[in-house]
């Protein structure tokens, strides 16, 4: 059950972080933004690997090339995303960005089903699904 409270500890936080960067954008460009938190990204996992004394095992893992291509991959698409969220949060605001943004794990199972062939559905998430969705639709046809 660490799992659901990991998971919800991030949401919290990134719902912190979007209201935090509804005011920031107000002074900044998203791409300024997004280029000063990945610095800051680096900076504390730069320290973090330098005091666990892992930058060898990470260098290590980076050496098979399907793993650097995900990992690129991912970066990119992390990138893009970010972007993507904080234009939305720019024009809209971060409650109904993180709103529409709420349905990315309908996107999770297709993706994990057509790139890995893995099934993430039960019924349970199915509902939820369903409960996303509608929200998304609710939003959409009678929100802002």
């Amino acid at each position: 059950m660490a799992w659901f409270w990991l998971a919800l500890g991030a949401a919290a936080l990134w719902g912190f972080g979007y209201t935090i960067n509804q005011v920031t954008l107000k002074h900044f460009s998203a791409v300024e933004l997004l280029l000063f938190e990945s610095f800051v990204v680096f900076s504390v996992a730069a320290v973090y690997f330098v005091w666990r004394g892992d930058f060898h095992v990470f260098m290590h893992k980076l050496a098979n090339p399907k793993q650097l291509a995900l990992i690129i991959l991912s970066s990119f698409v992390y990138i893009v995303a970010s972007l993507l969220i904080l234009k939305s949060i720019s024009a809209s605001n971060a409650a109904l960005a993180a709103i529409i943004e709420s349905c990315y794990p309908i996107f999770t199972v297709i993706f994990a089903f057509v790139l890995f062939g893995e099934i993430q559905l039960n019924l349970i998430s199915a509902l939820g699904y369903v409960l996303i969705l509608c929200g998304i639709i609710i939003v959409k046809v009678y929100g802002h």
